[in-house]
């Protein structure tokens, strides 16, 4: 039993890596604007790399054109959005932790509280992260507000592609954000953290229980 409590824990931990890799991390609504209607869509950390990997994009300050006057307006998005990122750092750490507690020991109670870590990391890591789209979407700080910003970085590449496209048509057809939310990723290592909360307290309950009812002897026959 101790052998299968640790294979399935450790297992399960594992499972968070290619989760949050391959499906989907973040989910954005938008109200189009150059039409009725909306956009609707949802990208992993596997979508991004492989654009970044096909287009030959560089990351850096002035490929997205964070210039001194745009860090200054993203100042409002800046302490929600370190929250979020620590706590899904924390996630992160508490999946390792789970994972090698599992399978170098046998200490339950200790990676319960991993697990319960972990699980409260990934709901701070949520709440988080809409705390800070919620001042986008409540117009606190409007989305144009930060495009326009942006496109006025003339090196920039997004200013090059809103130049191909013509003055001011990319504020025009991007319309007002609706929904920016972490999506499945992030809800199935949540998912993960609750069933190792399960799997390892349905463990600790059998062990207190073996130990209440401890066995009685066989009696031997009388010869």
């Amino acid at each position: 039993m101790k052998a299968l409590y640790r294979i399935v824990a450790a297992v399960a931990a594992l499972l968070a890596f290619p989760a949050l890799y391959f499906l989907k991390l973040i989910r954005i609504v938008m109200e189009l604007g150059f039409a009725d209607g909306y956009f609707d869509d949802a990208f992993s950390v596997e979508d991004v790399v492989n654009f970044i990997r096909d287009y030959g994009i560089e990351l850096n300050s002035e490929s997205i054109g964070l210039s001194e006057n745009v860090i200054k307006i993203l100042e409002p998005l800046k302490a929600p959005g370190i929250t979020a990122l620590v706590f899904l750092c924390l996630a992160i750490v508490m999946v390792l932790a789970v994972f090698f507690c599992s399978a170098l020991t046998n200490a339950k109670k200790i990676n319960l509280i991993f697990s319960a870590l972990g699980g409260i990391a990934v709901i701070g890591a949520i709440a988080s992260f809409n705390s800070m789209t919620d001042i986008v979407i409540s117009g606190e700080l409007p989305l144009s507000t930060i495009i326009d910003e942006i496109l006025k970085g003339s090196g920039s590449t997004i200013a090059s592609i809103a130049g191909l496209l013509g003055a001011g048509s990319l504020t025009s057809v991007i319309g007002e954000l609706k929904i920016l939310q972490l999506s499945s990723a992030v809800v199935t290592v949540l998912l993960i953290f609750i069933f190792e909360i399960i799997w390892t307290l349905s463990f600790i309950l059998i062990s207190l229980d073996e130990v209440k009812t401890p066995q009685t002897p066989k009696a031997t026959k009388k010869k």
